[in-house]
């Protein structure tokens, strides 16, 4: 049931693959694991051969580092055991990592773990924000990354983050119909000074291009404005906007607009996922208006030995810085194998670390001008679902306090807060926040929703087939994958 590998990478984003292309070029052995077809992730999603970019012209600056990561991956395939449509369903500081796909699943036991489970959209509650023709930006992305599809007619981009405007860009070049973008804040990366500012980032001239095409492609921009309600029996059909205050972002209830839309997207900015390195009992600490992100060393070390954490799922730093860290993890890795040298390491990742401190000052001031403000809250109503999974209300939430819970896990317990498929991603940063403001607490005297394996949905057949390791390749436990299995190159 358990087979022992050197070194596994959790996630095959972009903080995966350059720890398994650097691990690769070290000599260690590793295995890479992601839930997608193909490696890539979120940000640098790989197409199927139906839907391919021809014109290298066509590449934007973000699909060009993509091609070129994936490329780099190619190079060392051999040397990494790759697979795709498989889940890991939990991780345990003694370096156990559970996994299945489709009818199948086992254990591995690892020398060394680096997670990389990325980030999740942030979820803001309001009235109709379950409608269908409601969906995230990364949602909305990637239907067009993968399919060329126009997933509707007219939209609405809201939320706040320079990734509405890339969004909105991307609606309009497939034909839809953008009314316009509702950026809660009034962020500096709109302002003309910021190129001037931060002109040697590349974050920075990524945001002045996709200013400058909204800007060709006559889509209003609306500063500290933002979606209020979504109207619809069935679908979205029209949606309710309006100013906030500046200062708390609360509703400004007498500014409202109703316009015809059948999409809204929204963007609130992103959550690290830390399920597995909460599950790994790593220790974490809280930023305000971001999120639980994981504590670590310059070295992507967490507070268990052997096991990393890099990019969006450890703190939100974007896909390039989080390369970066998974470079870096990947070559501490191989040297904790013995594969290099302490020198070496230093060596090789030298490079990287300089690549990281260059971006580090602009990052921190991104994530303070995109993190959110508790007055989103009160957008919701008492009728207004704040868990999905489990169609819990805000009424049901304000219930439990009268009742005397005092945290998210007591709000759970009262209500099945977070009891979902999802385990309280969908309502666990809004209501974390929620009960902060209501009862006057820290984060940390609200703590968490604790996830719990599996962390993914499996089949009790899975579970039942856990399949036996042999030492011969024909026999091996991963051969058994049979939903994916090995990436195709």
């Amino acid at each position: 049931m358990k087979n022992r590998k050197p070194i596994v990478i959790i996630g095959a984003g972009p903080a995966g693959m350059g720890a398994a292309i650097e691990a690769a070029r070290a000599g260690a052995s590793c295995i890479l694991i992601d839930e997608g077809r193909f490696p890539g992730g979120q940000v640098y999603r790989k197409n199927s051969k139906e839907f391919q970019v021809k014109e290298k012209e066509m590449l934007t600056a973000e699909q060009k580092r993509g091609k070129k990561l994936h490329e780099e991956l190619e190079e060392v395939s051999d040397k990494i055991k790759i697979l795709t449509s498989t889940s890991v369903l939990g991780v345990w500081k003694n370096r156990e990592v559970m996994w299945s796909s489709n009818d199948a699943s086992g254990v591995i036991e690892a020398e060394q773990i680096i997670i990389a489970t990325g980030a999740y959209e942030r979820p803001v509650p309001f009235p109709g924000w379950t409608l269908p023709g409601v969906m995230t930006v990364g949602g909305v992305k990637s239907f067009i990354k993968t399919m060329f599809i126009k997933p509707g007619e007219t939209a609405l981009i809201a939320g706040t983050g320079p990734l509405l405007i890339s969004t909105a860009n991307k609606l309009h070049d497939i034909g839809v119909n953008v009314l316009a973008v509702l950026e809660a804040g009034s962020p500096s990366w709109a302002s003309p000074d910021f190129i001037n500012q931060w002109g040697d980032a590349d974050f920075a001239h990524d945001i002045a291009a996709d200013l400058l095409e909204l800007k060709q492609n006559n889509i209003p921009i609306l500063f500290n404005h933002t979606v209020f309600k979504i109207n619809g029996k069935d679908e979205a059909e029209s949606v309710t906007y309006g100013a906030l205050n500046p200062e708390n972002w609360k509703p400004l209830e007498d500014t409202t607009k109703t316009v015809n839309a059948d999409l809204v997207a929204l963007g609130f900015g992103f959550v690290p996922n830390t399920e597995l390195t909460e599950l790994a009992e790593c220790k974490h600490e809280f930023y305000p208006g971001i999120g639980w992100t994981v504590i670590r060393d310059e070295w992507m070390q967490t507070s268990q030995q052997g096991i990393f954490a890099v990019g969006d799922g450890a703190r939100i730093s974007g896909a390039i810085i989080a390369e970066e860290e998974g470079r870096i993890a990947g070559i501490k890795a191989a040297q904790n194998c013995e594969a290099i040298q302490a020198v070496d390491a230093e060596k090789r990742s030298e490079k990287y670390f300089s690549r990281i401190h260059s971006f580090e000052k602009f990052r921190k001031h991104l994530n303070e001008v995109t993190s959110v403000k508790s007055g989103l809250l009160e957008l919701a109503t008492h009728k207004t679902l704040v868990c999905r999974c489990e169609e819990v209300r805000l009424s049901d939430v304000d219930k439990a306090i009268t009742e005397g819970a005092g945290d998210l896990q007591s709000v759970k317990l009262l209500t099945r807060l977070g009891m979902g498929a999802c385990q309280g991603k969908n309502c666990s940063p809004s209501m974390g926040m929620y009960l902060c403001e209501k009862l006057n607490k820290t984060a940390y005297q609200v703590g968490r929703i604790n996830p719990r394996p599996p962390v993914k949905p499996v089949t009790l057949g899975a579970l039942a087939n856990m399949t036996i390791t042999k030492d011969s390749h024909q026999n091996d436990s991963y051969d058994a994958i049979n939903t994916g299995g090995y990436y195709e190159k």
